[in-house]
């Protein structure tokens, strides 16, 4: 995957994480570029993450499936590191999505750490 479409990914996902100010739709940066993810999408894609980082013992390299039948989308999130950030406790976890009628899967990896309050924040690259 080039860099741009890396860049894309993480711009994307912090504006539909609620981590951006602006609106996810109005801070779609790949309208016109052809990757679409829709809200059912990307609350499948959210729940299918969730069950990996917040779980307390989930082993590193544990997959996760998710599919939208709706939109064709479909898509893995692996768990590939345990590991501390400022003392906090992050995981790792690659994001592969296959978008109906594109070829090559987008790939993108994203830390999530959990707060002092509990909550499991995205940490900003």
């Amino acid at each position: 995957m080039t860099e741009t479409k890396a860049r894309l990914l993480t711009l994307f996902f912090l504006a539909v994480f609620g981590l951006a100010a602006t609106s996810a739709p109005a801070a779609n940066p790949f309208r016109g570029s052809g990757f679409q993810l829709d809200e059912g999408d990307a609350a499948l894609l959210e729940a299918a993450a969730a069950r990996l980082y917040k779980a307390d013992d989930v082993a590193e390299g544990t997959v996760v499936m998710w599919q939208n039948p709706a939109t064709g989308n479909k898509g893995t999130v692996t768990l590939i590191l345990n590991h501390e950030h400022n003392g906090l406790p992050c995981r790792r976890l690659q994001h592969d999505i296959g978008l109906k009628g594109v070829r090559d899967p987008y790939r993108f990896t994203v830390d999530r750490c959990r707060t002092s309050d509990g909550e499991w924040k995205i940490l900003a690259p």
